[in-house]
């Protein structure tokens, strides 16, 4: 996988994490070259998550209880939001000897930008529960928070 040091599509960034962007991740996540590991809470991937088999849910309340569980034999990829979480779990497993790490460039949030396949609550005629009026057409009069 083709990684970066420094990331360029988000400001935060620990040193010595390396950074990958949307569109590497969802070619790697295709080939089944790596695993994306989603450390966003419960709550949150219940309103959208990404559709493709590889991907892991390992909330960030969690994680450190789950790490026996995450194998060191692949290509790791952490994501979230906006890649400030999962730039902290890169670096977590970094220290705990994981070989094969690499943040996602941007989070989810610049995933979506991209138009990369993402599956949400909303889109199928959900409701969030914050009693908005959300739109499957993503029409301005209904938006969500």
């Amino acid at each position: 996988m083709k990684t970066t040091d420094k990331p360029a599509l988000q400001e935060f960034h620990i040193e010595g994490v390396k950074h990958i962007t949307p569109s590497l991740v969802f070619e790697a996540l295709k080939n089944n070259e790596a695993v994306l590991i989603d450390v966003r809470e419960e709550d949150e991937v219940s309103l959208e998550r990404i559709p493709l088999d590889n991907v892991l849910y390992h909330p960030l309340s969690v994680i450190l209880d789950r790490i026996p569980y995450i194998s060191k034999d692949q290509q790791i990829i952490l994501g979230c939001s906006a890649g400030v979480r999962s730039v902290k779990v890169a670096n977590l497993l970094n220290i705990q000897g994981f070989p094969n790490v690499a943040n996602l460039d941007g989070g989810f949030a610049t995933w979506k930008t991209m138009g990369l396949p993402i599956e949400s609550v909303l889109s199928l005629g959900g409701n969030c529960g914050c009693g908005c009026n959300p739109s499957p057409t993503g029409s301005k009069g209904g938006s969500c928070c």
